[in-house]
């Protein structure tokens, strides 16, 4: 009788937790375990605890074409983090082709996302049925991208096929709201700065207690949208008072999940990065910063100034490029002359980007400094105002974004 009394005493939750914690911790990646944590609801909240504690961003690329995304297969097989954000950059050729479906990509909603002038490409099917249902997948189509390897190589492909990608989980002190505008929300927000300042969060899914830090901004017609891109960013820098970084640029096609399928009308997207503690800063290269030289002289800088923000803590930092199309190699005549310099002096920050028809940004190196226009940029245009004046628009110009945040 004591034998079968000792036979049905249960585990302790404890040590319960503590096997189903270590088992949890073993599977290979992030699919494994979200597999694992249906089965039960102990295993799901054991789950959850795991990949709060695990914050490891990843970056992925395929410099010679968009439709083959077994990069990215080889990375899910390994990753441990659950990607909240999945941020894409693309080249262009796939807008002109619309290749036959695949049999294994399920091409089913996911959770009401769309591709807009993007559904023809496979890689954004595959990552819409990949991905947990609340990754939101944003990015955009260009003539050309900026992209990093798991290693942290970098590369840019001017000329013909190829994709970066950027995934960013779920940390505890950055917060990142995301938006899209489309012709009619863009009327309604340029309504809400100029007389009813209070309803424009609300347009734009940022919360009144969000301390934003960064803006990364990308249009898809410089002509029609400027004037709301313009009113966005004043909006950011002058009535919620804040230093903020500005980068971003001009893609020939958007990808967000308010895109909807089909829909080639224009639209601004963005991506709010906030949190106390989250530190953004961002630069501008002009069009007379031609030579290597230049160029290393405006990343030190930066570099410097976003360094010391930190307060001994540890920190991981994500980057973010957007270079004219006339740059690049028709500028320096050899690619890849900025990202290397980038990556000379960020060795372990993950860049992704593209080169686009206009540039979106400010020279924001903390809040020491003055947010301020390209210095060389307006005094060398002969009809520019003599009165100082924030630029955020800018032609033949490279703007780099660089945002850190504490993780424990």
């Amino acid at each position: 009788m004591a034998n079968e009394s000792e036979g049905n005493k249960r585990i302790s939750p404890l040590l319960e937790y503590g096997i189903t914690k270590a088992v949890l911790h073993c599977l290979p990646n992030i699919l494994e375990l979200n597999k694992a944590a249906t089965v039960c609801k102990s295993w799901n909240e054991t789950a959850k605890i795991i990949k709060k504690n695990r914050n490891q961003i990843y970056s992925t690329s395929n410099i010679d074409s968009y439709e083959d995304y077994s990069c990215v297969q080889e990375l899910l097989s390994c990753m441990r983090s659950q990607p909240c954000v999945c941020l894409v950059f693309l080249t262009h050729a796939g807008l002109a082709e619309i290749p036959p479906p695949l049999p294994e990509l399920k091409l089913d909603c996911h959770n009401g996302a769309h591709f807009g002038r993007c559904t023809e490409y496979r890689l954004l099917h595959y990552l819409r049925r990949s991905m947990p249902s609340d990754c939101i997948i944003v990015g955009g189509i260009a003539n050309g991208v900026v992209t990093s390897t798991p290693s942290l190589l970098t590369h840019e492909v001017e000329e013909g096929d190829g994709y970066g990608l950027l995934f960013i989980p779920e940390i505890q002190n950055l917060s990142i709201r995301n938006f899209h505008l489309d012709r009619q929300k863009m009327k309604n927000v340029g309504k809400a700065i100029t007389s009813q300042t209070e309803e424009v969060g609300r347009l734009l899914n940022i919360k009144d207690d969000d301390q934003v830090q960064c803006l990364v901004l990308l249009g898809t017609d410089a002509y029609k949208e400027s004037k709301c891109i313009e009113a966005l960013c004043r909006y950011f820098q002058d009535k919620r008072n804040q230093n903020i970084a500005i980068g971003g640029g001009f893609v020939e096609a958007a990808i967000h999940p308010d895109v909807v399928d089909g829909d080639r009308e224009y639209g601004i997207t963005g991506l709010v990065f906030c949190g106390p503690r989250v530190k953004a800063n961002s630069v501008i290269v002009p069009p007379d910063a031609t030579s290597d030289s230049d160029i290393e002289r405006i990343l030190v800088q930066l570099k410097e100034k976003h360094l010391s923000s930190f307060s001994g803590e540890k920190m991981k930092s994500i980057g973010f490029m957007v270079a004219c199309v006339a740059r690049g190699t028709h500028l320096h005549g050899r690619s890849g002359v900025e990202s290397a310099i980038f990556r000379k002096h960020f060795p372990t920050t993950p860049l992704l980007g593209f080169f686009g028809n206009g540039e979106i940004g400010i020279n924001c190196l903390g809040p020491a400094s003055l947010t301020t226009a390209p210095q060389s940029f307006q005094s060398n245009l002969p009809s520019a105002p003599k009165k100082s004046r924030i630029t955020y628009l800018h032609s033949y110009a490279t703007t780099f974004t660089l945002i850190s945040f504490p993780v424990e």
